[in-house]
């Protein structure tokens, strides 16, 4: 059965565009083994598009992009739910600047809607969410949680229909892992913040997804 669920398995994600990655150790390995730069900064950082991050360019930030994105964790944060909350209002942000910048402004959510260089499926979509996490963090807003790899979920071993990736990160006292999923929504909007072991079951929002 396990040898059966192994090549299901490892025949379905390359007729799958990509959408899912298997979960790897760090996510400096991470971002080097989808073509980005392991350095990214506050001024010039990458941005994933096209599906797979089949295309990568450059954003540039001005100090007066960054305020914003400050501004989210202001007042700051005294406890891990609402650094969450911090970090979500920080993406919804980063994404409206950096796809205005990139010309991915209209990214549609979800995968499989919409096709073009300016869409995101899942990787781009979380892989762009692991280089904003890298920048707050380097920024040093991220007082209770700490950058991981991305990980996901895979049919019949997990949930869903589809494989799905997602960012995800830690919280330091506790060590439990947050899914951070901004896939099911279009450009702009805040991602979903989940229990990972509640992402992995499948979770997606109530009003609008699909399973990934």
């Amino acid at each position: 059965m396990k040898r059966w669920l192994f090549i299901f398995t490892g025949a379905l994600l390359p007729l799958l565009g990509g959408c899912a990655h298997d979960n790897l150790q760090t996510y400096e390995y991470y971002l080097i083994n989808r073509g980005l730069e392991q350095k990214q900064t506050a001024q010039s950082f990458q941005h994933c598009h096209g599906y797979g991050c089949k295309f990568i360019s450059t954003v540039n930030f001005k100090p007066e992009d960054w305020r914003p994105v400050k501004a989210a964790f202001s007042p700051t944060p005294a406890t891990p739910e609402q650094e969450r909350q911090a970090i979500r209002n920080a993406i919804a942000v980063f994404e409206q600047k950096a796809g205005a910048l990139a010309g991915t402004q209209n990214d549609h959510w979800g995968t499989f809607r919409k096709t073009g260089s300016y869409q995101h499926d899942c990787v781009d979509e979380s892989t762009n969410t692991t280089v904003y996490l890298l920048l707050l963090q380097q920024q040093g807003l991220l007082r209770f949680h700490k950058l991981e790899a991305p990980t996901a979920r895979l049919p019949v071993i997990h949930a869903g229909r589809w494989p799905h990736q997602s960012a995800l990160i830690s919280e330091i006292e506790t060590s439990k892992f947050f899914a951070v999923d901004s896939w099911f929504h279009d450009n702009g909007a805040p991602p979903e913040i989940v229990p990972l072991k509640q992402w992995k079951e499948g979770w997606k929002p109530i009003t609008e997804g699909e399973t990934g």
